[in-house]
């Protein structure tokens, strides 16, 4: 069972996969487990690590004046770190848990291996991931 996105969902992540497709990108990753308060990222480091969060509720902190403030929360479904998976810059976000939560995480080097062999696959992953962050910007936009 998909939990992440269920296969009726849209999510962009899996829009063009195949139901066979989205079980082989998520067995790629890995489950990882965040207590509460535990930090899954922190600005200023340097990973491309993209998450999906599976369970649970996280915040995504930024420093405004010296000041960290929570500028979004997070649940089932969401991804994070897609900037930084995409074009390995620094984090500019700390993201930590609100609650004790499980995520899947695709180590970038991981899942570029695994899709290298699939053409078709990584092109649908890359044209999601470029639609997730359209969609993202779009957001920005809206609330500007």
């Amino acid at each position: 069972m998909n939990k992440i996105f269920p296969a009726e969902s849209d999510h962009p992540l899996f829009r063009y996969c195949t139901d066979d497709e989205r079980a082989r990108i998520e067995h790629i990753a890995e489950l990882r487990r965040v207590s509460e308060g535990e930090f899954l990222i922190r600005a200023g480091d340097n990973d491309s690590t993209l998450f999906a969060v599976d369970d649970g509720h996280l915040d995504i902190v930024a420093q405004r004046d010296n000041h960290s403030v929570t500028v979004a929360t997070v649940g089932p479904g969401d991804v994070l770190g897609e900037v930084s998976f995409l074009d390995d810059s620094p984090r500019t976000v700390s993201v930590v848990a609100g609650e004790d939560a499980v995520v899947r995480a695709w180590d970038k080097r991981t899942l570029s291996e695994a899709l290298a062999f699939d053409p078709q696959l990584l092109a649908k992953f890359a044209v999601a991931l470029c639609e997730l962050l359209v969609e993202r910007l779009r957001d920005v936009s809206r609330r500007v």
